[in-house]
């Protein structure tokens, strides 16, 4: 069963876009499909964060967040990780704090890049098997 891409632009997979500002309240069940799909193609992938979720409804986070617990071994098998975008120092530098708890608690390597372009490198090289800098500024 084929699942349409609502979220998630899959159109330059392995490369896996999603702009969380476009995430309407009650996202959660087209974002648990959507990941679900991901899973079943097999097929390593990385993730972009083209922006952040902006004050996500509860039920929708916590329905993401359960998701992400039961299906942590699985995801962390394919998804070679995560790369954020953010242009405003202050906040990347923040959201690399924040990383390192997502890394500890899903086993996702999870990186933050000033732009689109370097966040796609960074994406490529994570695919690739490289280890990126912990700190890139």
């Amino acid at each position: 069963m084929s699942v349409e891409s609502r979220f998630f632009d899959i159109s330059r997979f392995p490369i896996v876009e999603i702009a969380g500002s476009r995430l309407p309240q009650g996202y959660a069940p087209q974002w648990i499909a959507e990941m679900d799909a991901l899973l079943r193609r097999g097929a390593p992938f990385a993730f972009v964060f083209l922006d952040s979720v902006e004050s996500p409804a509860h039920e929708d986070q916590k329905a993401q967040t359960l998701w992400l617990k039961k299906n942590k071994k699985a995801l962390a098998a394919i998804c070679r990780g995560a790369v954020a975008v953010e242009p405003d120092r202050a906040k990347r530098l923040l959201k690399r704090a924040q990383a390192l708890a997502v890394t500890a608690a899903f086993g996702l390597r999870f990186a933050v890049a000033p732009d689109r372009q370097e966040a796609e490198r960074c994406a490529r090289r994570l695919l690739a098997g490289e280890t990126l800098p912990d700190d890139q500024e």
